[in-house]
């Protein structure tokens, strides 16, 4: 009998915290059938209030503005290739999707959607709970957001989370 094919949906942006989720699905959820789509979420707002822009002059500099978004178009092509070798290095055949998005969370929820994912993994930023309470995180969007499952994979190694003794 075949098992039936499950949608994975990781959201990745290259960090430690979302390596780590990556390979957590590799080493313990990861099945034959799996169809995987790692998810990197692009902010667009983020890339507009960069500090590189933001030390341009406020004078409108269409010149300034175009070479600043090849350049942060050239750093996730960058990105996106390095997840495909990630998939790729793992073994699984699978498939890198970026979606250009108001915030990451509504992005990657939105993605898991269109994919039609069975269940979301992602990792955790390690912020501590004054960040975390001022500044939100994307897991917590995603888990109040999400129409799936979602597992929050949290890296111990993370200083946040290791157990102090």
């Amino acid at each position: 009998m075949a098992t039936q094919e499950r949608v994975i949906a990781i959201a990745i942006d290259g960090s430690d915290n979302s390596r780590y989720a990556f390979q957590f699905y590799v080493d313990n959820m990861r099945a034959a059938n799996d169809k995987v789509y790692l998810i990197h979420a692009v902010e667009v707002n983020s890339i507009i209030h960069s500090a590189q822009f933001m030390g341009t002059t406020y004078a409108f500099n269409k010149d300034a503005l175009g070479k600043m978004f090849d350049e942060e178009r050239e750093k996730i092509k960058h990105r996106l290739e390095d997840f495909g070798k990630l998939l790729k290095s793992a073994g699984i055949d699978g498939t890198v999707k970026s979606v250009n998005a108001e915030n990451p969370g509504s992005g990657i929820c939105k993605a898991a959607e269109e994919v039609h994912a069975s269940i979301i993994v992602v990792g955790t930023r390690g912020l501590g709970k004054l960040r975390r309470t001022l500044m939100g995180s994307v897991s917590d969007y995603i888990l109040h957001h999400a129409h799936v499952p979602v597992l929050v994979c949290k890296n111990e190694a993370d200083e946040h989370h290791s157990k102090k003794k």
